[in-house]
């Protein structure tokens, strides 16, 4: 009889695999594999190692074990501490790792996840451990979820037990031998041998902290940071909850970040998650947290992270000033707003001890935000709102009634404040009025009245006289307040007004720090604007005294001497723009590489592919690096006049081909692959960027590929010099009259050439069946450069690409394919219809027709059309982010959309309609017939929606959703009747009569399916030209299947022969 111990530990065996007893495991820290077996001492030799060490303590005065122990007293303090989790770092949407992605802010994290190795874990009393399941000495394991026992565990005696990880054993005598030695030779400063202790002494016990520690300040002691910041990241695992120990290696993370800071950012975010998982309110980790995000990139994170501070922190005015800095460069300004506004009402209600917290700084940057969100007129009222309440003025509330000036701001009582009548003179002091508005409020009134337009320009100005712009006196505003002045000329810059503008740049000139070269290029404009033109050129040599290379100051003295009609001078600066630019493109010491690929890519390019391999198998050659100049210049000719000799039989074959030969078919298919193969190997086409546009085969021209932003400068500078060169009459030999044509042949084949050879090839693969390679070779042509910023050239290749999918009834690949014409051509009517047709003429179920990702792009292209036509202030309150706008015009600017698509919104509700969602797809048919009620598509599609609607088993009122139906399907069936055409009459018949029999009304189809052939027969005695729609047959089948069924079969028999036979 077996016995039942033996059954538990198979039971046991099942859940748990107990490692071998021989087995060694790995630590990361340990820099190798770990010891080998023959290094770990068997019981023989560990109790000779134990005793050499206790000899060897002995000679310090150490007698027996009590003294050991008492060596590793602070050992055992720690060690009673710690627990088993040295868990390496893990995904970042762990709750462990960061509790605040699955737990609420203001719960605990479950005791499963986070506990520590001190947790209070309750041992069932001894005579209560007999009678838990497969317990009472033997192994075995109690009942789990699936028992019937009570409690957690299974068994009654378990109810209530605090669950989590089990107090970590304690520590070996090997450990505590090892540990000993290593801290010994640490405070002896033998490094090396202290190092490998610590190393055993982790091998022995990797759950104990205080080896970590040492093993951290022995790297420490020798130097090497990293080291010992590896060795107490190891650790910290192995005290989940010790804040201070994470917030340490945090800080030596980010000490130690390097050229790698990315990885070191991303490492600091997990110990400060450790943290928060310890302590939810632990506000400095979640600052640091926000930072870290927010330098990695992740503003999101970071505003969802000053969220939850201001849960913690309610309304804290420096968590609402990170807030809003990282809103503002996510361009999601209402959202700081919001919680600004929330907090400035609970400022203004509660007691003025509370309401300290709120100072003019924060009223600055609150005002700000209304700059951002171009809401001028609200930005000024809530900032004389905001700063009369601070100025202990909260009850003078009828300044909101004065909206045309700013006069409770002003310095005096007289003239304006006096014209007030509710205004007492004296009730306050001149600091809670003009005297007491911070500057940088009254600059930003000034500004905000600037933006209002011409009427508030003299209130604008008033503001900007406090800045007293004339004091040059050593004690002058422009010293204290320079950023001030520079606003303001800006803003009087960009409303035109030079004049004004000039008297608040010429004092920055002082100020050293605000000298920049885009104050002197602002500067410079109002000069031109106002006519000074010495002024304006003596700023621009300002600029390029102290900076050489400026490019920007160049160019625009160049344009304005041309715009003088000062060639020469022009002409001048045109020349150093262009020189300065090619040493800007001269690749630097990163960029070498890449030049050097590009070129050897260049001096390989003519030797294509096919050709290399038949001229080695012919006789070989020596690699084309070790060819001289001439030898390789006839060695491109060869090839050059093989490439010719191909294409000319291509052209040969190719009538015959179009003709359907099938041996001239294959015969131009093999040299059509050589072709391309030829083509494909010119990396030049293909370069890690296909933005990167094509400039030619020169060594400049792949330096412009290499620096496109410069070559854009040198471009226009270079078609000013054309300009130049023609009234001067000169001749083309300056450093400007460089040959700058972008070639558009390659081997003397035009690119238009090479594409047609390329999607020719593709058809010929898709008819063939060998769709994946027709795929292929198309993928080619978007890559290559030389096509891909070619408008012309894409469209053609999108073109040839849907066609190869309908001829493999490919849906998928239309779809996407479909979506690129309605990405290039947005908001076109046209290019939504090819999209339906496409769709139509696939055969099979349509399955990507209304896909999730086709139903999303279209919702958002509806989305973008309702943001485009909508008002400012409507927009902010219906849409969360803004529209993708995604056809441009000439200049770069989106192309909005101009009135509603019809084709669109029917695009939409046919997709909806598709996936059965006919109470959603009703919302946009309607749309589309209050746009065109007269439009018969639309009609039958309300029709259909309804009457479908109705037959699902959902409907409320099935009667009423079907007479809907028919009201629209009649008023489609009257729009089709009043036509001239018969093919649209018998189709409103058919439809008509199709949806009785959908009903079961087959009584009501009958004569509108007798209509329908009727109608047929004068279809085809009116000698119609070509294909015409007749749905004659159709409605004969409907016929003689209703007759058949009802038992009439001799009508069923007649319609058969005469409209059914052969």
């Amino acid at each position: 009889m077996q016995q039942p111990y033996q059954t538990s530990y198979r039971a046991t065996e099942e859940v748990e695999n107990y490692p071998e007893p021989d087995y060694v495991p790995a630590y990361p820290w340990l820099g190798r594999q770990g010891l080998d077996i023959g290094q770990l001492p068997s019981s023989n030799r560990m109790r000779d190692a134990g005793r050499n060490l206790y000899e060897s303590i002995s000679s310090r005065n150490y007698d027996d074990d009590t003294d050991v122990g008492r060596l590793g007293s602070a050992i055992d303090d720690e060690v009673s501490r710690s627990t088993f989790l040295c868990s390496p770092m893990g995904d970042r949407n762990d709750p462990l790792i960061d509790p605040d992605i699955e737990s609420s802010e203001g719960s605990k994290m479950s005791e499963d996840q986070m506990s520590e190795a001190d947790s209070d874990y309750v041992s069932p009393p001894a005579q209560e451990q007999s009678s838990l399941p497969g317990r009472g000495g033997k192994r075995g394991r109690a009942r789990g979820r699936g028992g019937r026992g009570r409690g957690a565990r299974g068994g009654a005696a378990w109810k209530g037990i605090k669950r989590g990880p089990r107090r970590a054993a304690e520590p070996s005598q090997e450990f505590k031998i090892l540990h000993s030695e290593a801290t010994t030779a640490f405070i002896d400063h033998d490094y090396d041998k202290a190092d490998d202790f610590s190393q055993r002494a982790i091998l022995a016990n990797p759950e104990m902290f205080a080896a970590h520690s040492l093993l951290s300040e022995i790297h420490f002691a020798r130097g090497d940071k990293d080291k010992a910041l590896a060795a107490l990241f190891n650790g910290a695992h192995t005290r989940p909850k010790d804040i201070q120990v994470w917030s340490r290696v945090a800080d030596l993370i980010l000490e130690r970040a390097g050229e790698d800071r990315f990885s070191a950012l991303n490492d600091a975010i997990y110990c400060y998650n450790r943290i928060i998982g310890v302590d939810a309110r632990n506000i400095h980790a979640r600052y640091q947290r926000a930072a870290l995000n927010r330098e990695l990139g992740h503003k999101g994170r970071a505003a969802v992270e000053y969220e939850r501070m201001l849960k913690l922190l309610p309304h804290d005015t420096a968590v609402l000033r990170h807030l809003a800095e990282v809103c503002i460069d996510m361009g999601e300004v209402e959202r700081a707003k919001k919680c600004y506004d929330e907090s400035i009402t609970y400022y203004l209600s509660a007691e003025k001890a509370d309401a300290t917290g709120f100072s003019w700084s924060d009223v600055n940057i609150y005002a700000e935000l209304f700059s951002y969100l171009r809401i001028y007129a609200e930005g000024i009222h809530k900032l004389r709102w905001l700063s009369r309440w601070i100025a202990g003025r909260g009850q003078e509330v009828f300044w909101d009634d004065v909206v045309e000036d700013d006069r409770e701001w002003d310095s005096e009582d007289f003239p304006r404040r006096l014209q007030v009548q509710r205004f007492i003179p004296g009730h306050f002091g001149s600091l809670a009025y003009g005297d007491g508005l911070p500057l940088e409020l009254r600059t930003k009134l000034g500004i905000y009245r600037l933006k209002l337009g011409e009427k508030y320009l003299k209130e604008a100005l008033h503001h900007f006289d406090w800045l007293d712009a004339e004091d040059d006196q050593p004690g002058a505003k422009i010293f204290d307040y320079p950023d001030l002045f520079r606003e303001a000329a800006d803003a009087l810059r960009e409303e035109g007004l030079y004049h004004e503008a000039l008297r608040f740049y010429e004092p920055l000139q002082q100020v050293k720090d605000y000298t920049d070269t885009s104050f002197f290029i602002a500067m410079a404009m109002c000069y031109r604007a106002i006519g000074l033109v010495t002024e304006a050129e003596d700023c621009y040599q300002t600029i390029i005294e102290h900076d050489e290379g400026n490019v920007e100051a160049r160019v625009h003295l160049a344009k304005m001497f041309e715009e003088l009609g000062m060639p020469e001078q022009a002409f001048t600066y045109v020349n150093e723009v262009i020189l300065l630019g090619r040493q800007d493109m001269e690749p630097t010491k990163k960029d070498r590489r890449v030049a050097a690929a590009a070129a050897a890519a260049a001096d390989d390019s003519v030797m294509p592919t096919m050709l290399a391999h038949r001229i080695s198998r012919s006789g070989g050659r020596r690699p084309t690096n070790s060819l001289s100049a001439v030898e390789k210049d006839a060695l491109e000719r060869t090839h050059d006049n093989s490439i010719r000799m191909l294409h000319l039989r291509l052209l040969g074959l190719q009538e015959q081909m179009l003709a359907g030969n099938e041996e001239s078919t294959a015969q131009w298919l093999d040299a059509a692959r050589d072709l391309i193969l030829d083509f494909r190997s010119i990396k030049l086409f293909f370069p890690w960027d296909k933005y990167v546009k094509f400039y030619g085969y020169s060594k400049e021209a792949r330096r412009k590929a290499l620096k496109p932003k410069t070559s854009e400068a040198i471009d226009e500078m270079e078609a000013m010099a054309g300009r130049l060169q023609g009234s001067l009459g000169e001749p083309g030999d300056t450093a400007a009259s460089a040959d700058s044509s972008v070639p558009q042949d390659y081997r003397g084949i035009s690119f238009e050439t090479w594409l047609d050879i390329l999607l020719e090839y593709a058809l010929c693969l898709a008819r063939r069946g060998n769709i994946d390679g027709a795929y292929e070779t198309i993928t080619v042509a978007t890559d290559a450069n030389v096509f891909f910023h070619a408008h012309e050239f894409m469209y053609i290749i999108h073109v040839c690409w849907f066609t190869c999918a309908l001829i493999a009834n490919d849906e998928e690949t239309l779809c996407n394919v479909a979506r690129w014409f309605m990405k290039e051509y947005q908001f076109s009517s046209d290019s939504y219809r090819l999209f339906s047709a496409l769709n139509r003429l696939c055969n099979g179920p349509s399955s990507w027709y209304n896909s999730g990702p086709s139903q999303k792009y279209i919702l958002r292209q509806v989305k973008a059309m309702d943001f485009s036509l909508l008002g400012d202030e409507r927009r902010r309150s219906i849409f969360q982010e803004k529209a993708s706008y995604t056809t441009k015009d000439e200049s770069g600017k989106p192309i909005p959309a101009e009135e509603m698509d019809v084709a669109l919104l029917m695009l939409y509700g046919h997709i909806l309609y598709a996936g059965t969602s006919y109470s959603y797809a009703l919302n946009y048919f309607f749309r589309a017939f209050a746009l065109d009620p007269i439009n018969p598509m639309i009609n039958l599609s309300l029709a259909l929606g309804y009457i479908h609607y109705a037959l699902k088993r959902q409907s409320e009122n099935r009667h009423y959703l079907v007479m809907q139906g028919f009201s629209f399907l009649f008023a489609y069936y009257d729009l089709r009747q009043s036509s001239a055409s018969l093919q649209e009459k018998q189709e409103a018949e058919y439809n008509v009569a199709r949806t009785y029999l959908l009903l079961g009304l087959t009584h009501l189809a009958v004569p509108y399916y007798q209509k329908c052939l009727e109608l047929s027969q004068e279809i085809h005695s009116s000698q119609a030209v070509g294909h015409t729609e007749d749905f004659g047959r159709e409605a004969a089948v409907a016929l003689q299947g209703i007759w058949g069924q009802g038992g009439d079969l001799e009508l069923a028999r007649v319609v058969t022969e005469k409209w059914l036979s052969i």
